[in-house]
């Protein structure tokens, strides 16, 4: 889910962005040459780096919090497991026909161990090569970086982006998983259905501190930015 959220909200503010950019080229706009182009890229990479981050941190928060919590409240309920059969009782005083021995049942694991796991193996991989393909780009971006390169528009706006991205992932998982994992305290009917919080449970976790993140760049950025000149 969280994965999904973010790639669409990337694409289309990366989309909006480059138009933004591109409309403006004549007035602090983007660099259209070889060197202009490859910083635009090189902040895209970064942002997609940073997506990929927080889709392992959200892998590893599902794991966690199923840990913590229970995998019902973050993976929902589990299939429904057979019941043994069982010989019916004889009345007093009198001879019990044989009956037949009912088979072994098999012992059919719980399908939410399994998903358990593939959050953590998913979770850790994502984070690791995230975090590379982060720092990479950014260690790039460092040795191309301008004078004023946190003055430029390209760095404002790659910081808005993320700031709109990951705010709005935040304000629409992180409620609705709230909402989730506080509905199993109600009791609930005979043949209701709550799903598990987990996906959108951790992936609002997961987005929340990136965003407060982003944010913070940009009130910083928006204090250190020079005065217009008087007219």
């Amino acid at each position: 889910m969280l994965f999904g959220v973010l790639t669409g909200l990337a694409v289309l503010g990366g989309i909006a962005l480059l138009v933004v950019l591109f409309l403006q080229r004549g007035r602090e706009g983007v660099d259209l040459s070889l060197s202009g182009l490859l910083r635009v890229y090189l902040y895209f990479a970064s942002l997609a780096g940073v997506v990929a981050f927080t889709v392992g941190l959200a892998g590893i928060l599902a794991y966690v919090l199923a840990a913590a919590f229970g995998l019902e409240v973050i993976y929902g309920p589990g299939q429904p497991r057979p019941v043994p059969a069982i010989a019916p009782v004889c009345p007093p005083n009198a001879t019990c026909p044989p009956f037949l021995t009912p088979f072994p049942q098999q012992v059919i694991p719980d399908d939410r161990i399994r998903r358990q796991g593939e959050d953590l193996v998913r979770g850790a991989t994502f984070v690791v090569f995230g975090g590379i393909f982060w720092g990479a780009h950014w260690f790039a971006r460092r040795s191309l970086a301008q004078v004023d390169e946190h003055g430029s528009g390209l760095y404002r706006a790659y910081l808005m982006l993320g700031t709109a991205i990951f705010g709005i992932a935040t304000i629409a998982l992180l409620p609705t998983g709230i909402y989730q994992a506080l509905s199993y305290i109600v009791p609930a009917s005979q043949f209701s259905f709550r799903p598990g919080a987990g996906e959108a449970l951790s992936g609002g976790l997961a987005a929340l501190p990136l965003w407060l993140a982003y944010l913070w760049l940009v009130m910083r950025a928006l204090r250190t930015a020079p005065a217009p000149p008087a007219a």
